[in-house]
């Protein structure tokens, strides 16, 4: 006999009780290594060669000031108390933005930005609020325990199969039949009264390649060989992301029902609409490829085998993404309203209608660090330009890939408890 054991107050106990972080000390020790690398690699992404060379000894005397600015801002948000409380993230993103703030600010009115990169100053502050939650987020997962509640033999806790990453993959495989169950149901609800069901798949990205031919072709008169095969690889792969990201939302809220009637692991959810989206990209993409490397006469090169890695790459972000903004819609319906503005602030700094190349040097980098950019230009550089992506495309795919699914995750378990509370 296996029944659900849930018990609402030992839940909510495990919620508010997260484990002790280490001893604060090597808290500091691992932020400021972080902080120094963020600093030293924001440069590195910034300026190539010997222009590299040019810029790094301002970057290197000016080190100790922006760290130092971190960690003192990390220092006066809370973020090294030994028992986290449950806002931690929101402290931690905080110290970083201001301590970077304050440094920079400081270095302005003392030395000036001679010999500096205002641009370095953004990125520094991306890449350490990336990874300063990043490792704390790995720290709860790895050592995060709920209160155990002695139940008799024939019981089973199913709560305690959800308390870390590892488990939670674990029970993703033991649930697979409902989170493969909740996909071909989106799958039928979309298609359900079509005549010609999944053909629309299949009809729509031939109906877009015909549409955007005409427009930029013979209306706009856009010049540049194959601009359209170039717009439409950034424009499948935003769709995918976009889609998905704004169903996302709903995915807890609209399935109330069946939260309150069984248990499993929320996570699966928001996963199952990604890869409902990405069912529908790649089928997409099955047709497009094809056709445009036809129309066009591109010749198959070797870096078109990457598209894999870079799509599993963008599946894993869209995923983490998507568990962030469920878990958040949980608890702030306004979350729907601002993804709206986000999405459209986000689509003119992804360089989809132009190309990166195109952008002045000074805002390049900013441009490559919004949060799709990497993607799309991967796609846009294996396929368009038929060349090996840079390290820079490589460093920026996956640190939002691993970081966006580590916070999600972490978000994920950290409020599953209270997300029934809240529908």
């Amino acid at each position: 006999m296996s029944v659900v054991a849930h018990d609402p107050n030992a839940a909510r106990v495990a919620a508010s009780q997260l484990p002790r972080r280490p001893a604060w000390p090597l808290s500091v020790l691992l932020d400021c290594g972080l902080g120094i690398a963020a600093y030293l690699v924001s440069y590195w992404l910034r300026f190539q060669g010997e222009r590299l060379e040019t810029f790094l000894p301002g970057a290197r005397s000016t080190l100790p000031v922006v760290v130092g600015g971190q960690l003192v801002a990390l220092l006066l948000a809370g973020a090294y108390l030994p028992r986290p409380r449950m806002d931690w993230l929101s402290r931690v993103v905080a110290g970083v933005v201001a301590g970077t703030a304050v440094a920079a600010a400081l270095v302005g009115l003392t030395i000036g930005f001679e010999g500096l990169s205002r641009t370095a100053f953004i990125a520094d502050g991306l890449l350490l609020v990336v990874a300063a939650v990043a490792w704390r987020g790995v720290w709860v997962l790895s050592t995060r325990v709920r209160p155990t509640v002695r139940l008799p033999d024939d019981l089973i806790d199913r709560t305690q199969e959800t308390t870390s990453v590892g488990s939670i993959v674990t029970s993703l495989y033991s649930y697979r039949e409902l989170l493969r169950n909740l996909v071909l149901k989106d799958l039928k609800l979309k298609y359900r009264g079509s005549v010609f069901g999944f053909l629309w798949s299949l009809v729509n990205p031939l109906l877009m390649i015909a549409v955007y031919t005409v427009a930029f072709t013979f209306i706009l008169r856009v010049r540049s060989e194959g601009f359209v095969f170039y717009l439409m690889l950034g424009l499948f792969s935003w769709t995918f992301f976009a889609n998905s990201a704004s169903m996302s939302t709903g995915s807890i809220l609209d399935n109330a029902g069946l939260l309150k009637s069984v248990f499993f692991p929320r996570a699966i959810l928001p996963i199952a609409t990604v890869l409902f989206n990405l069912a529908q990209y790649v089928l997409t993409m099955s047709v497009f490829l094809p056709i445009m490397l036809a129309w066009y006469r591109v010749p198959l090169a070797e870096p078109m085998v990457l598209f894999p890695v870079f799509l599993s790459l963008q599946a894993l972000f869209t995923i983490g993404v998507a568990m962030m903004l469920a878990t958040a819609t949980a608890f702030f319906r306004d979350v729907r309203h601002l993804l709206e503005v986000a999405l459209s602030v986000l689509f003119w700094t992804t360089p989809i209608l132009y190309q990166l190349d195109q952008v002045p040097d000074r805002l390049r980098l900013i441009i490559l660090m919004s949060p799709m950019s990497p993607f799309v230009v991967a796609y846009q550089k294996i396929f368009y330009f038929r060349q090996w992506p840079e390290p820079t495309v490589w460093l920026m795919a996956a640190t939002y890939a691993a970081g966006a699914f580590i916070i999600g995750t972490t978000l994920v378990l950290a409020f599953e408890d209270r997300l029934t509370e809240q529908l």
